[in-house]
């Protein structure tokens, strides 16, 4: 059985990381038998989460996680898409992985009363400190995100110059979107996998802002996520509407 190896789930979200939730959620819908349990990043072979172990192999990075599963147990959701489809799969894929990511960050890291709110969670990580220490390392990690956050491009930014990226690349989403059920028409997609990660990661979260804000004004998107949650994440449906009255 696959293992998949991530932090710990939070408010409306499985996981404190959407690209944890992505292969979860690809997990979830090929209906391939595995485990989910809390990784340690200092023994993950990249140093982050998600990484998977099925038997002897060991795969880190969604990208390649996400490979992986295709070839070891079928392309059961991308294997209908023809070559134009699979390219916008796979922009949509990287859109998620490698830009979206930053309005997570900036939406939890960058302003003092929105990082408070991690503050719960942060004793799972260094519980086994004292208190002292505790911030120290909690401090410590806020200020490697943001630096990461500040060399990605964005951090230079202002908050809301990163916000009206952000709410474009929603309207890029629902742009493609359109009235379908899923991002290519009736049956879903690992795009889904990442966009719902992501996305959750944004709305289903006690963090407010105007892209989170943007994202709910969209009747389809509201609907398109439901949709996904009802069907793959029911046991979340009560905390997520806690947090966007979904």
């Amino acid at each position: 059985m696959i293992t998949l190896y991530g932090h710990v789930p939070a408010w409306g979200i499985p996981d404190l990381s959407p690209y944890v939730t992505s292969i979860d959620l690809y997990l979830r819908m090929t209906g391939q038998p595995y485990r989910m349990v809390v990784g340690l990043l200092d023994k993950a072979p990249k140093g982050k989460l998600p990484y998977i172990e099925d038997g002897t192999a060991v795969v880190a990075d969604t990208s390649f996680i996400l490979d992986y599963l295709k070839r070891t147990c079928g392309d059961t959701l991308d294997g209908r898409l023809g070559t134009r489809d699979e390219a916008v799969r796979l922009m949509l894929w990287r859109m998620m992985d490698e830009s979206f990511y930053w309005y997570l960050i900036q939406a939890r890291y960058r302003r003092d009363e929105d990082f408070a709110l991690y503050d719960p969670l942060w004793e799972l990580f260094y519980g086994h400190l004292t208190s002292d220490e505790k911030r120290l390392a909690v401090e410590a990690t806020r200020e490697r995100i943001l630096v990461q956050f500040y060399q990605s491009g964005r951090g230079r930014l202002s908050w809301d110059e990163v916000e009206h990226m952000g709410c474009r690349e929603i309207d890029a989403v629902c742009g493609w979107l359109g009235g379908e059920d899923y991002l290519f028409g009736t049956t879903p997609t690992s795009a889904d996998c990442a966009v719902y990660a992501f996305l959750q990661g944004l709305i289903y979260v006690p963090f407010d802002n105007g892209i989170k804000a943007h994202a709910l004004a969209k009747p389809q998107l509201r609907a398109y996520m439901a949709r996904i949650s009802e069907r793959y994440y029911p046991e979340l449906r009560a905390a997520q509407r806690e947090y966007a009255d979904a």
